[in-house]
């Protein structure tokens, strides 16, 4: 039996890093989680969960506190001020790029004086860590989040060219060059690549990094806050259809051939709502007025909420690491149709609890919609009780169980 795992993880942001550092720490296989805005303090987590502020809330994870913790506010402090001054601008993105870099070299400086045999870090602000890792003898891993940065560039480069009046709406396009070639870079300097989904680690084996270094991790999410009916409500075949889709109005999530397939169904009883700020102009918006309702964004508890609402959701996203709106909408009873480019595949079956259709294919997006459209209210109401049912195998605590089964694979490679 080799030594025992013992990790520094370091996230430059969020995402669900907090997450890894609570599942490791449970393991006993955290040394420290380094990251920028957290609450370290116990007694502060414990006030601001009561004053329920949701500012502060959503910076710690209750239970992971110091020693296990080192915060360094200062980094995303440009970020948060700029994000609050100009919004999701090209400005507050390269303050989230710098912030990264600087980051970085801020844990690689770090390292060969931590006690762990392993370093975990996450694309972007990883690159110069994962070098002094290896260079004190410990595992480098990177883990990605979203699909391979190479993939990204391709496909919506395509999308640009395909959709020009959606152009604008793409983000994961264009990145500055020093940070393109970091992106790059960290999957093979990495001893180890944690892939979010089939599809992550399939744009990562599209870029020649080794099959056997790869290991998939699905994300977990919070069921219990996702409110559930299991009865449906009564006559579904006579009301409308009300379709729901969730998250940044962009055409990196398809929704361009969403809006091009409303038109089709004018005449159908269906209904779409799209929930979520929009990326760009908005121009290319325009000509399809009257075919959806848009809202803007909401916060996540009250996206929870409104799932009830609607009877499915349509994501047709072109490029997509995991799609955490997917297994939130099911565990909300509300059947999926989406595109192989997400965590999609491995949720879903045809007409069981949703529908997987090929990227920018309106014909086969039609069918779905209308396939759902046409089921019986015995059928819909199976369709909602198995999306359910799918993703219970999502939550955290399932996650728990597979990060568990993942540090023995990485236990074997350690040096």
């Amino acid at each position: 039996m080799g030594s025992k795992l013992s990790v520094t993880l370091s996230h430059s942001g969020k995402q669900h890093s907090y997450h890894v550092a609570q599942g490791l720490k449970e393991l006993g296989m955290l040394d420290k989680f380094y990251t920028s805005s957290y609450i370290t303090q116990p007694y502060l987590q414990e006030y601001f969960l009561k004053k329920g502020n949701t500012f502060f809330t959503r910076r710690f994870q209750p239970g992971l506190a110091a020693p296990f913790v080192k915060a360094r506010w200062d980094f995303e402090l440009k970020e948060i001020i700029y994000r609050k001054l100009y919004g999701k601008t090209e400005k507050t993105q390269n303050a989230v790029y710098y912030r990264d870099v600087n980051f970085d070299k801020y844990i690689a400086n770090l390292l060969p004086r931590q006690a762990s045999n392993a370093y975990w870090g996450f694309q972007g602000s990883a690159h110069q860590s994962l070098i002094a890792a290896k260079q004190a003898g410990k595992l480098a891993i990177v883990e990605l989040a979203t699909a391979h940065v190479k993939a990204s560039v391709e496909i919506l480069g395509e999308e640009a060219k395909l959709n020009a009046d959606f152009a604008d709406s793409l983000d994961n396009l264009v990145f500055p060059d020093f940070y393109q070639k970091r992106l790059e870079e960290e999957p093979h300097i990495a001893d180890i690549c944690i892939a979010a989904s089939a599809f992550t680690k399939q744009t990562m084996l599209a870029d020649g990094i080794a099959e056997d270094k790869i290991i998939t991790l699905p994300l977990g999410f919070d069921m219990d806050y996702v409110p559930y009916q299991p009865t449906v409500k009564s006559d579904f075949e006579k009301k409308p259809l009300r379709l729901l889709y969730a998250g940044t109005l962009t055409q990196r999530k398809g929704i361009k051939y969403l809006l091009n397939v409303m038109q089709q169904l004018k005449n159908e009883n269906i209904t779409l709502t799209c929930i979520g700020g929009i990326q760009g102009s908005g121009d290319g918006l325009k000509p399809y007025k009257g075919l959806f309702t848009h809202i803007p964004a909401v916060s996540q508890f009250e996206m929870f909420k409104l799932y009830q609402e609607y009877d499915a959701l349509v994501l047709p996203t072109v490029f997509e690491g995991f799609g955490l709106v997917i297994v939130e909408a099911m565990a909300a009873g509300l059947p999926v149709i989406t595109t192989p480019h997400s965590i999609g595949p491995e949720l879903i079956s045809n007409s069981e609890n949703g529908y997987i259709v090929p990227i920018r294919n309106e014909k086969a997006l039609l069918e779905a919609i209308i396939s759902l459209r046409y089921k019986s209210q015995e059928e819909y109401q199976a369709m909602r009780l198995n999306a359910r049912k799918t993703v219970e195998a999502y939550t955290w605590q399932a996650y728990q169980t597979r990060l568990s089964a993942v540090c023995q694979q990485i236990q074997t490679k350690l040096r």
